[in-house]
């Protein structure tokens, strides 16, 4: 439901504003969550620079994504960004150290020609918003491997209030520096 809401309200309000609102919304909903889950202690963690790292890596995700969306047809937005799982095959060697198959790196291949066909960069349809939605599934991507690293000691409820806490500061910040 929220790239629809997103593309729909995306003419009528700044970005900045619909990210804030939706952190607002769910922050209450989260500190239960993680109550219930871990323990309000649990957000003092010992990895708090990582896990905002990570939670402003996926604020910027998220950012890219929305103008994405505000600027490109839905479909379009949401097939490129549906790059994200061939990010996180692509850099789950150099990242994690795992070893990749050669079937996964043709996987990878075939997937990236399957997006430069959609790009038709050639053909004078070429849209640069379309690298705002690429940009946004590279970092997204990254930003699960982060959470791959750091889920031996954090909970993924812990991890969703940092990145909540991302969004909210981070719309706040880019709102007042853009106003």
């Amino acid at each position: 439901l929220q790239d629809p809401l997103v593309k729909a309200v995306s003419a009528a309000y700044p970005v900045t504003e619909v990210m804030a609102i939706r952190a607002i919304v769910a922050l209450p909903i989260l500190i239960v969550i993680v109550h219930a889950d871990v323990g309000l202690r649990a957000l003092l963690s010992r990895r708090f620079g990582m896990l905002t790292l990570r939670a402003f890596i996926q604020f910027s995700s998220y950012t890219s994504y929305y103008l994405a969306i505000a600027a490109l047809p839905l479909a379009d937005a949401v097939a490129l960004y549906f790059m994200a799982p061939l990010f996180i095959m692509l850099l789950a060697g150099p990242y994690l150290g795992e070893r990749v198959s050669w079937q996964t790196l043709a996987t990878v291949l075939i997937g990236l020609v399957g997006v430069i066909v959609m790009l038709r960069p050639g053909a004078g349809l070429f849209d640069w918003a379309a690298l705002l939605s690429l940009g946004s599934a590279f970092l997204y991507g990254f930003s699960q491997l982060m959470a791959r690293k750091i889920a031996d000691t954090e909970s993924s409820t812990v991890m969703a209030f940092y990145q909540n806490g991302a969004y909210l500061t981070g719309a706040v910040l880019v709102a007042g520096l853009f106003w």
